[in-house]
């Protein structure tokens, strides 16, 4: 990972939106994080949504970095457009769509309310499956065929209306980002003719490689989505 370029994009971030991060001194895997969250953002900003932020007790920018806490303890960003409304969050612990599994994402696109704003009586377990709209998985990887496979199995066990046609209408890269694997590296071996086969199957997920690079480009382009190149459509 170019941790300087990914740093340095953050830092344009924060300054921009009058943010304090608090884990850009931290390991690269929350840098990495934190580089998936602020890029869900940017996708937001590119498509015309309005933010708010709220920190907690008024302290700085505090992403959730694992599974374990309560999520109110824990920043958000509010993304609005017209009607449309929606929180982003990190590591969230949604439901399955099939079963009652807990699968926990980097990014977590929800509805609002979903995440209470203080601790209810009772552990933490998860949001119901309804309330996830959409998703980011980051890996320091590069693309290979069994990630690919991993992710796949993710998308369907969670948000399944992504691999059937018609695809959910309102997502895209003037729209809400439909789920989305983020990954440092680029494609290995036959892994983009495999994400070639993924689109003419009609499916409707984004596989954004090199993203240390696409959130650097953002930094001197903020009107752009990391998750979409200037001459991408699908990937």
């Amino acid at each position: 990972m170019d941790v300087a370029a990914v740093k340095a994009a953050l830092t344009t971030f924060a300054r921009s939106h009058k943010l304090a991060f608090g884990h850009l001194a931290g390991r690269q895997s929350q840098i990495l994080e934190l580089g998936a969250f602020v890029g869900t953002v940017q996708h937001f900003t590119a498509a015309g949504f309005s933010l708010a932020f709220h920190s907690t007790a008024g302290g700085p920018f505090r992403l959730k970095t694992g599974t374990r806490g309560h999520p109110s303890d824990y920043s958000r960003v509010v993304c609005s457009r017209g009607e449309l409304l929606y929180e982003l969050h990190s590591n969230v612990s949604a439901r399955g769509a099939h079963d009652g599994g807990v699968y926990c994402v980097d990014v977590g696109i929800v509805r609002p309310g979903a995440i209470p704003l203080s601790k209810p009586n009772g552990k933490w377990v998860a949001i119901d499956n309804v309330q996830l709209v959409s998703f980011v998985e980051v890996k320091r990887l590069v693309i290979y065929p069994m990630l690919l496979a991993q992710f796949l199995g993710i998308v369907h066990e969670i948000r399944p209306e992504f691999l059937r046609t018609p695809a959910p209408v309102g997502f895209g890269r003037d729209d809400v980002l439909p789920p989305a694997l983020a990954a440092l590296g680029g494609y290995s071996a036959n892994s983009s003719e495999i994400v070639a086969g993924f689109w003419g199957r009609g499916y409707a997920f984004i596989v954004a490689p090199l993203f240390d690079f696409r959130l650097a480009r953002c930094r001197r382009s903020p009107g752009e989505s990391p998750f979409y190149a200037p001459d991408e459509d699908s990937t």
